[in-house]
């Protein structure tokens, strides 16, 4: 089992519309292309003073083939959808993990 993480620095100006945006549109989005299961979203509690609010949104992906399928398509509208709605306002980065224990 896989866990699909991408962090995002959310601009305090858009706190509330990235909120929305990720229970409305993006986690229903990431299940209905049925690569992903149990979505998570986490506030990050960084130590530093930064500008904005880290969050991590996390899911549940079988295995890299089924990752590996779903990057070819539908990654880029993963990564357009974001942009598109908060350009600059959110910053991103995806991490996989693999679960040990």
């Amino acid at each position: 089992m896989l866990l699909f993480n991408t962090t995002y620095l959310v601009s305090d100006k858009v706190h509330g519309c990235w909120l929305k945006w990720v229970t409305e549109e993006h986690i229903p989005f990431m299940l209905k292309t049925g690569a992903f299961s149990q979505p998570q979203v986490a506030k990050v509690l960084a130590g530093d003073k930064q500008e904005g609010t880290p969050f991590a949104v996390t899911f549940c992906i079988y295995d890299l083939p089924t990752l590996e399928i779903w990057k070819e398509q539908y990654e880029d509208m993963f990564k357009k959808s974001c942009f598109e709605k908060f350009h600059t306002e959110v910053f991103s980065f995806t991490t996989v993990l693999e679960l040990i224990v």
